[in-house]
């Protein structure tokens, strides 16, 4: 390992702070940088660079060996905190879904190839000055569809007779409202349908395809925050993504959770299910019960791919659960304008629970979100808090005043991991004079990474997958014999 002093603030200018470039061989902690490639890592605590006076060793394996150590024992130390949160952005889903918050009108754009809704957003981007710009700032482009569909239908406001013309059209001679409004629809379908992704099968899934992934990163994460000793507080997920890796991981892990729905047919939000917990009896000899290892509270900021937004009656908008499976993107591609299966995503009168748009932040004061979002602040100012924060860039600013406010604490850590800390991170941690937030970019702060190695093993994970070991080995006789079986058919035949 070389250690490279270059010029850089946090902030992004030069104020005597420096990044330091680590280039990290393949001996002897070669985990680093996972395809073997030399990478940089940095790491600030502060306005202060914590890489510093790890780099002392004599030699550059000793200096690995020296910041391998420190970043175990840091992170060991935070997960054994009272009070201990993870923040999940787009970043943490990105090698499942394949895109970022600014590749979604790339990754949804072909899914409306058959529909006419195609020809209104044509039509719309060639107002812009380029799709990239629109690329770039897609919540600003929903937020602006959104306002010009309100007041092309202005019947219900004052100024009903006050509308707007937009150069749009279709060759059945609907109007400007109705095309607009059916855009909304039709792409409130395809980001459900594109954020609706499977977990990447691994050795902890059943069946195991045999791909690359030994465990998921989702999985790993999972593990190790439900592995804590359940006397600490119980670990709260909070993410702004409408994915549902996290769910799919604590399935494959047997983790209970509890996401504010409680039932099983009809299942409807309730704040008091963060209330509940889960014991074992107590033993006969004991007379005691103790805590189930575990469980974990989830928290989805801005609604998911299984809820609805549905008209309720008197103007009254409800959530909804509603687990029904969604088509895959090339089926929904390929429905066209077949009604009836595009009614499947969302029938008329339904959407996502929270459109990703500037209006983000009024529709979280409603319900249920509110009592998410008041859960999230109280958790931030509890004592012994550490807050981890994964692949979120800072775009939503009612998280982010959050955060803010948490500094606030004496007892509050916030570490941001991100390959390429956002404008944000940087100067939320130039800010802090006190040492509390920590900023970890480069390689070692991919998602993958951060949550295999970075976080501390733990023998849960080990004894999930000796488990799903086991299962698939008692499962491949019985197999093997209906092969057999099948065989001898069709010789008799």
């Amino acid at each position: 390992m070389t250690g490279r002093t270059g010029v850089g603030h946090p902030e992004g200018g030069s104020a005597g702070v420096s990044w330091v470039d680590l280039e990290f061989s393949s001996d002897p902690w070669d985990v680093f940088v996972a395809d073997g490639s030399a990478g940089q890592c940095s790491a600030f605590q502060g306005r202060a660079n914590w890489l510093l006076p790890c780099l002392e060793g004599p030699s550059a394996a000793d200096k690995i060996r020296g910041v391998c150590q420190e970043v175990r024992a840091l992170f060991s130390r935070w997960l054994k905190m009272q009070n201990c949160c993870v923040l999940l952005g787009a970043g943490a889903s990105y090698y499942a879904t394949g895109f970022l918050g600014s590749g979604l009108l790339d990754a949804i754009r072909p899914m409306l190839a058959q529909r006419r809704s195609i020809a209104t957003l044509d039509q719309l981007l060639e107002l812009a000055d380029s799709d990239q710009h629109v690329a770039a700032n897609f919540e600003a482009f929903l937020s602006q569809i959104s306002a010009w569909a309100a007041v092309v239908d202005a019947r219900g406001w004052p100024l009903s007779a006050q509308g707007i013309s937009l150069p749009i059209s279709a060759a059945d001679g609907a109007d400007a409202g109705q095309l607009l409004n059916e855009l909304l629809l039709d792409l409130q379908r395809a980001i459900a349908v594109a954020c609706d992704c499977p977990l990447p099968s691994s050795l902890v899934s059943s069946p195991y395809d045999g791909t690359s992934w030994g465990v998921t990163p989702h999985e790993a994460l999972l593990a190790k925050l439900s592995s804590r000793d359940p006397l600490h507080g119980r670990a709260k997920v909070f993410t702004t993504n409408y994915d549902t890796l996290v769910e799919q991981a604590m399935d494959r892990l047997g983790v209970l959770y509890s996401d504010g729905f409680t039932g099983t047919v009809s299942r409807r939000f309730n704040p008091a299910a963060y209330d509940v917990d889960v014991y074992f009896p107590g033993e006969a000899t004991e007379g005691q019960v103790r805590r189930f290892d575990k469980y974990l509270h989830l928290y989805k900021l801005h609604g998911s791919t299984t809820w609805r937004r549905r008209e309720a009656g008197a103007g009254y908008e409800e959530v909804a659960f509603d687990s029904t499976p969604l088509p895959r993107r090339e089926r929904f591609a390929a429905a066209g304008a077949n009604a009836v299966s595009l009614d499947a995503v969302f029938s008329h009168g339904e959407g996502l629970a929270i459109l990703p748009t500037l209006n983000k932040y009024a529709e979280t004061l409603a319900l249920p979100f509110a009592h998410m979002f008041r859960a999230f602040s109280h958790a931030l100012s509890l004592p012994q808090t550490v807050l981890f924060i994964v692949g979120y860039s800072g775009w939503d600013e009612h998280v982010n005043r959050l955060v803010v406010d948490a500094l606030t604490n004496p007892g509050f850590a916030c570490v941001i991991v991100d390959p390429a800390p956002s404008p944000w991170a940087k100067a939320l941690c130039a800010a802090d004079y006190c040492g509390r937030v920590y900023i970890f970019g480069g390689p070692w702060a991919r998602f993958e990474f951060f949550a295999a190695n970075l976080l501390p093993d733990l023998d849960v994970l080990g004894t999930d997958l000796e488990i799903a070991r086991t299962l698939r080995d008692l499962a491949a006789p019985a197999a093997e014999s209906g092969r057999d079986a099948e065989d001898q058919e069709s010789r008799d035949g």
